[in-house]
């Protein structure tokens, strides 16, 4: 046998892929993350001629060389003697997301505190015009509806944190109509015996003379209000 032979026999066997054009062109594919079809379309060849350049068991033209070049964005250089270390492959821009799911799931805040509004205002509007306890009864329906609003936004956020975040920005704004509501039906049934429900406090159906009673639910209401308004805002904040 040949000694020279026998020589280039033992290099090959002592060389990596990466160290032949076959394995280098291997391995910037692999890094693309193509299939050999991607990368012989890529090139305009057969997929079969892809399989022959990894294989060894053919070279590419120097037309085919330079395309390869340009794909992979490496030198000829590179492709035909190698370098120590192969180049990182393209980096890729991140694709702009849409707003965070978070920020539409504060929607859900916001249409139940509106339902609470305007409820207790027409609630009392209704109630003024037609002085019929009934009115009332459109205010709490209303804010039923804000409840349920609310839920919904609860049950489709998956943390914690955020539910705790949702459940505390709605009371910041929404126990001023809610307490409202609650201490107006409470006033105007104790003062009238049960026979009139409004939906706000207000010395209009029961005159002066339960004055006592109207101030203390109006403090009550202050207190109440402030008191959660500056707890839910304080731990909104932390």
């Amino acid at each position: 046998m040949n000694p020279i032979t026998m020589d280039t026999s033992r290099e090959n066997k002592t060389r990596t892929p990466e160290t032949t054009l076959a394995g280098r062109i291997q391995q910037l594919r692999r890094q693309r993350g193509i299939s050999q079809e991607e990368l012989a379309g890529a090139v305009n060849v057969s997929r079969q001629a892809v399989s022959k350049w990894e294989s060894a068991q053919t070279q590419p033209e120097l037309e085919k060389l330079l395309a390869l070049s340009d794909f992979f964005q490496v030198s000829t250089d590179y492709l035909l003697k190698g370098e120590p270390t192969a180049p990182e492959p393209p980096s890729i821009t991140p694709v702009a997301r849409p707003s965070a799911p978070g920020r539409s799931r504060q929607l859900f805040v916001i249409n139940a505190t509106l339902f609470n509004y305007i409820g207790l205002l027409l609630g009392w509007g209704l109630w003024d015009y037609w002085q019929l306890s009934i009115c009332s009864l459109f205010s709490v329906a209303m804010t039923m509806i804000g409840a349920a609003v609310l839920a919904v936004g609860l049950n489709t956020a998956p943390e914690a944190q955020e539910r705790r975040r949702l459940w505390r920005g709605f009371w910041c704004w929404n126990i001023w109509p809610i307490a409202q509501l609650a201490l107006g039906l409470l006033y105007s049934a104790l003062s009238t015996g049960g026979q009139v429900l409004a939906p706000i406090i207000s010395h209009y159906y029961v005159g002066w003379a339960g004055i006592g009673l109207f101030v203390f639910c109006w403090g009550a209401w202050l207190i109440i209000c402030l008191s959660v308004w500056r707890n839910c805002r304080s731990k909104l904040h932390q």
